[in-house]
Parts: C-alpha cells; structure tokens; sequence
C-alpha cells in the first residue's frame, strides 16, 4: 500500500464493499445494522444476544464457529455457525476488513482513528455508506440484504411510503421521513438509527431519498423537462415538502361501550382481512395478497402491539394509551399506501368516507382492546408449573388452564444451520403449564395466520406462491439427565440440538394433512446434534397430545408422566430449575426439518409443593432463586459489554 496509495486504497475499498455485502448476507441477522449484536429476530433468542463485532473478530473464531469454542457461564451455547465449510479463507477476511472498517480502524492500526469518517459522513455517501445494503445504490430495493428480510425494504423511486400523517394520496412530510429513519420500524430490518447517527446526518438522508423518485412526484409542479435525465430522475434539489397533517380532532374516548360499538364496525369492515379475532387471518374470498411491488404481505396481526410500527406510543399508560389511540385512528384514515390496506377517509370532493369519523375512533378503540387477547414476550426466563389436585385436563379449552401463568417467549429463526430460515412469520409461543402427582401438562399457543395442513381450502388458497406448504409443528425439547450441568456454572446444551455428549430429548407434535388424509401426530425423537438425524423412539408411546387451529392460533397440549423411568430422560421434580425449549414449524412459509423458529433454553419450574411439605424443599427453592438472580445479573452485565 506504501508504494503505491491511491491503488491500495482502492483495493482496499473494494474488499470492505465485498465483506459488507458478505456481513449482510450471511452476518447481520444475528448481529444486527449495528455491528453490535442487536436486532429485530436474534437467531439465539432474547436470553443472550451475539457479540458485538465492532472490533472485529478474529478469523479463527469466524473460521470454526461456536461448536469448537469454549463455553461459558451462560444458559445458551454460543451459536456461531462453522465459516471454512461454505466460505474460503479470502472471504472470512473481506468480513473481518469489513468489521475493522467499520470500527473505525485504518489498515494495520490498532486504535481508533481519531477523524472516523463514520461521525462525518452526510448525504449520498452516508447513504451508500450506511442504507445501499438493504434498500440499493439506486435505492430500488436491490441490495445485498434485501431479499432476506420480511417485510422488504422500501423502494424510494415511486415515492410510496407506507407510515406518514399527511393526508390522503400527499407524499409524507419531511418530519414523517426523518422519524421513521431515527427511530425505525418495529419488527422490521430498518433499525432506529437515531441510536448512531446525528440528526444533521438523518437531515441529509431525506433530499437523497426524494432524489430516487423517477415519478417526478417530489419535483415541484412547475419544474421544466429539462430539469430530468432520461432516467426520470430529477436533477434539482428544490424538491416538494409537504406540511398539512391528517385531522386528529373529536377523540372518542375509550371505554366498554366504544369498543363494544368498534367491534361491530371492525367486523363489517376489517375481518375480511385482519380476521375475526384480529390475528390476521385472511378470511375473503382473496387469494393473495401484495404490495404494489408484487410483494407478498401479510396483515397485520392486530393482537401484538409490540409489532406495531409508527404506531405504538411510549409514555404512563393514560397517555399511551390515548397517543396509540390516535396513531391507530390516522393509520384508518390514511391507510399504508402501496399496500391493501386502504384509507378509510374520503379526500376528494363528493366522496363518503368508507368508514366515519366517529366510528373510526370506536374502530381504534377496539383495535387497542385486541392487546389484551394475548401475552407480551417479556424477559422472564422462568416458566412456572402450576400443582393442581386430581386429573390434569384432556382439553384445549378447560377452565383449568386459565390458572396456570402464562408466559411468552420469542421464536428466533434458525439461520445457523445451511438451509436457513431469514423471513419466519411466527414470532412467539406462550406456555401454561400444569401438573400433578403422575403427570404434567403443557398448554403451547402460536399466533399463525394460516391453518397450514395440505388440502385445507382457506389455507390452500392463500398459500405464498413461493413455497411449498409442509404441515404446522411444535415441539417441546429437554437436555437429558447427563446433559446438564447446575453448578459452579449454569450450562445446557449446545443450542441446536446438543451434540453426541450433551443429548436432547424431543416432544413433538404435527398438524397432519388432508390431501393426502394423514391424521396428526405425535412423536418422541432423541438428537445428539444439528449433523445427525433424530431419532424415532418406536416403541415409546408415553407422550398424549394433540391440537387445534381457531381463527389464527394454533393451540397444542401435550402431556407426559412426570418420572422418567428409563434413566435418561428428565424427571420433573418439584423444585429443580429443568432445562427447556420450544420450536415451531410453520408450514404455510416453507418451514420443515432445519427451517423453523425456535426459542432458546429457557427455566421450568415445578411450583412449591404444600405447606406441610415445604420445609423439605425451601433449601432448593432458595438455591433456585439465588441461580435465577445469577443469571439475570450475568445477562445485564453482558448486555451492558
């Protein structure tokens, strides 16, 4: 480089373009925009999240993965997939060269530079820099990232944007652009970019994305033909800004009564689409539905407000509440335009709005109800087993079940292994959990749009083109007896399935089809690791389950007797912290074998026994809870390196 600067310099930008688009194609979904390890769907779950990389990791770590790596103290087994068995060792160090770029540091330099071009970037080169990877150099929804992200990226050049508060048909105003870049999109691959760049750099993006447009929607009316290139691009930069907002006024208040009165609204207008219990379930007649860039969405499941994006309002409960209440009444009114989700207020002068105003605000209202149909992914790693007297219960729906504590947890796609999951759909399972003297029970719900079972009509009908459907799954995974260590440190098995010396036993449960007729079924299975087969226990018939789709939720029970007896598998004892996961196949997506989503190790917990037997147990109680605080300790101190 020192003989010839200009030429080493240009190599050398070449490798890191090379490495960003190999980080962004095989990397980011685990580490994240960021380089340090936070994203929308961590692979590893929401019980630890990957390491930072922006100091680069070495290429050994990259090279043989996490399996051949120390473990530590925590309850998940790093997850790094092996590089050398689909990357050459060139192309493990564009990645590393992208990183250290990336990082701030300068070839052959050990520290930071002290004039980082990343604090000084603007315009067209922060967004080369920092946007290109996902929504393209020319910003048409190209780049290296794009087609392994739900939903896509957007594509600026025919000024579509999907979240604004102007109204109608107007293009978004500067203020809606700049919000959406500095605090990004829920559940989506755009970041909150406010957490790394400056305001003055989000400010310098938005003339750089109206300059996408070749609709010559930004350029002023008056603007001369002259003015564009053959491409339809504008070639000024004195683009239109829009400042009239969408009327808020004559807030409903919230009550019983007005949601009472939106949900008759919400089910002449909305359930077509959103269903009828608002998980997104299409029931019309349409078979499939797409963005105006022949994208195939989604609606919106209306029961997880954590999903919401532009919408959700921070703040004490009164005034999110109220705030939320309003984002969801202009989302109504405006619609998301470039997809089906159309405005339901009139513009144009003679037209009836689809829906009022007044029963616009009920709609809202009962659209913020829906909330309480489910349970929050929270941070909890504990799920609590409920003790009850006589027979556990044999159905989905008994009253018994409404007892035991819910929790939720996040399904994180596997991307480790080869055939990896990038787009999952499902992103939570809540568990119940019950069991008594001979048995124990649990209760699994998934949110899915689709009654995945080949043959069934509505689900046929609506399948993504894309994929072939496979049948809904769900499995329940515990380490074996000799696969699980409780002290000094906490260890579980490696997170896709153990390996030969940490086994791991599997219960699991498919929704069987109708063309070909196939029932459903339930399965014992043993793995000894992501590399090998699962084994079928044949002759071991002591899981029950079974299972029922209802208006976008698959709701599953299996049952199992608490002892063992065979010396291998866990025994659920009451007191003992056991080792616990959950995975799910959702068929309608492609999901079967290594494609599905799955959660990390989680804690089950038999609750304390009687009064008269609890001063045989609270020692162990007590150890339980010192461990649990242990680990959550552990987390933060990790969250916060």
């Amino acid at each position: 480089m020192n003989e010839d600067q200009t030429k080493g310099w240009t190599l050398y930008n070449e490798i890191v373009e090379a490495g960003r688009a190999r980080y962004y194609h095989g990397c980011f979904a685990c580490h994240g925009d960021w380089l340090n390890g936070t994203t929308s769907a961590q692979a590893t779950g929401e019980s630890g999240t990957p390491n930072p990389l922006q100091a680069a990791f070495a290429l050994w770590r990259i090279d043989i993965g996490a399996s051949a790596q120390e473990k530590t103290s925590e309850t998940l087994a790093p997850a790094t997939p092996v590089a050398h068995k689909r990357l050459d060792e060139s192309k493990v160090w564009q990645i590393i060269t992208f990183l250290t770029d990336s990082a701030g540091l300068t070839p052959q330099s050990h520290r930071a530079g002290t004039d980082n071009k990343n604090l000084s970037l603007m315009g067209m080169a922060l967004y080369q820099q920092r946007c290109a990877v996902c929504h393209g150099e020319h910003g048409i929804n190209d780049g290296a990232a794009s087609k392994r992200m739900y939903p896509q990226p957007r594509d600026f050049s025919l000024a579509l944007f999907k979240y604004k508060t102007s109204p109608g048909t107007l293009l978004p105003s500067d203020s809606d652009l700049f919000h959406t870049i500095k605090r990004g999109l829920t559940e989506s691959g755009m970041p909150a970019w406010g957490n790394f760049l400056s305001d003055a750099q989000i400010n310098s993006l938005i003339p750089v994305i109206k300059g996408f447009d070749i609709t010559a929607a930004w350029a002023p009316e008056d603007a001369d033909e002259a003015d564009f290139d053959e491409q339809g691009y504008y070639l000024k930069t004195d683009f239109r800004q829009i400042s009239v907002t969408e009327p808020v006024t004559g807030q409903v208040p919230f009550s019983e009564k007005s949601v009472a009165r939106g949900k008759v609204a919400f089910d002449r207008i909305c359930i077509k689409c959103h269903g009828p219990e608002g998980r997104g379930n299409i029931t019309s007649s349409k078979s499939w539905l797409e963005d105006d860039w022949n994208n195939r969405i989604w609606p919106r499941d209306l029961t997880k407000p954590w999903t919401w994006r532009v919408t959700q309002a921070d703040g004490p409960e009164a005034q999110s509440r109220e705030q939320t209440i309003r984002n969801i009444y202009t989302r109504l009114s405006i619609g998301l335009p470039g997809t089906p989700m159309p405005a339901h207020r009139a513009t144009e002068a003679g037209n009836r709005d689809p829906i009022g105003a007044e029963d616009r605000w009920h709609v809202a209202n009962y659209v913020y109800s829906l909330r309480w149909k489910g349970v929050p992914p929270g941070d909890k790693p504990l799920i609590q087993a409920l003790r009850i007297s006589g027979p556990l219960p044999d159905k989905l729906d008994d009253a018994a079940w409404e007892d035991a504590p819910a929790v939720s947890l996040r399904l994180s796609p596997n991307i480790i292994k080869q055939a990896h999951l990038t787009t999952p759909l499902n992103d939570a399972v809540t568990v119940r959990a019950l069991y008594n003297d001979e048995n124990i029970a649990f209760l699994l719900e998934v949110n899915d749009r689709t009654d995945s079972r080949p043959g069934e009509k509505v689900s046929m009908r609506v399948q993504d083109r894309r994929y072939r459907m496979y049948s809904d799954a769900l499995a329940v995974r515990f380490p074996r007896v000799d696969a699980v260590e409780t002290g000094p440190q906490v260890l579980t098995p490696a997170y896709l399935h153990g390996n030969e010396t940490e086994p791991t036993t599997l219960w699991y449960w498919n929704a069987g089809s109708l063309e070909p007729p196939q029932p459903a079924s339930k399965l014992l299975m043993d793995a000894i690791g992501s590399a090998q087969k699962l084994t079928l226990r044949t002759n071991d018939h002591s899981l029950d389950a079974q299972g029922r789709w209802e208006n976008g939720r698959w709701r599953v029970l299996m049952k199992h007797p608490r002892e063992a007896g065979n010396g291998r598998d866990v025994s659920f004892n009451e007191g003992l912290l056991i080792p616990v996961s959950f995975l799910n196949w959702d068929g309608s997506n492609g999901e079967a074998l290594d494609r599905n989503t799955r959660t990390p190790w989680y804690w089950l917990v038999l609750s304390a026994p009687t009064e008269t037997e609890r001063s045989l147990v609270l020692p162990v109680g007590v150890s339980a809870g010192v461990l649990l605080l242990g680990f959550l300790l552990m987390r933060a101190q990790r969250n916060k390196s």
